[in-house]
């Protein structure tokens, strides 16, 4: 699966806890009985799981209580989410634990009674480096009628990671001029979209669009 920055923090945490979880985006859809299911499968204790199967299928939150817990919703968007961290944070009452969220919403993460820390974007040094990581990995260099293009696009993917992954992507090996003039002028049209997110997916789109049919 794709890596969040959530998925690497958990990933360089978890050794640190008894008890962990991290509950991806698509997992936190449907109602509040489906969302805490969700979140039970995603449990591990020592790095086992812990519900659903086997001996374990008996395993109840209440085992949580008091232990060390490292706790991670990615991608919340509605009040059912806040109401779930706050009774498995409840349930757990260990100060030791940690539960860490992350939301486009700054309502909800308001709601949830977080301390907010705004991730930034990435400035143009840092987006030209993960862009070049995708469209000329090492050691490939890209051609001299090329590298103008290089900064206009990556000027265009406004620091958004993802946007900078899957453009790079796209342009991999595409050595055409006429391609990347292409991107950059669909990249223009995208900037004209109203919205954060809707212009993010127009962007994104770009490289979807031009995708073969196969």
């Amino acid at each position: 699966g794709k890596s969040t920055l959530a998925k690497l923090l958990f990933n360089e945490l978890c050794a640190e806890f008894e008890y962990t979880c991290f509950v991806p985006g698509f997992m936190l859809k449907g109602d509040y009985k489906e969302i805490e299911r969700g979140v039970y499968s995603s449990m591990y204790h020592h790095g086992q799981q812990v519900a659903g199967s086997g001996e374990n299928k008996e395993w109840k939150p209440t085992a949580l209580r008091l232990k060390t817990l490292l706790f991670i919703l990615d991608d919340i968007d509605n009040d059912r989410h806040v109401e779930l961290l706050q009774y498995i944070s409840s349930l757990n009452d260990c100060e030791n634990s940690r539960y860490i969220v992350t939301s486009r919403d700054r309502d909800i993460l308001n709601r949830s009674a977080a301390c907010v820390y705004d991730v930034k974007l990435l400035n143009h040094k840092s987006s030209k480096e993960l862009f070049m990581s995708f469209a000329f990995p090492y050691p490939t260099e890209p051609n001299s009628s090329l590298t103008q293009w290089v900064d206009k696009i990556v000027a265009k993917c406004d620091g958004l990671p993802l946007t900078l992954e899957v453009m790079g992507k796209y342009l991999l090996r595409k050595v055409s001029e006429s391609i990347w003039r292409q991107c950059l002028v669909a990249l223009d049209e995208a900037d004209n979209v109203v919205g954060l997110n809707e212009r993010l997916w127009a962007k994104l789109k770009v490289s979807y669009d031009r995708l073969g049919s196969q």
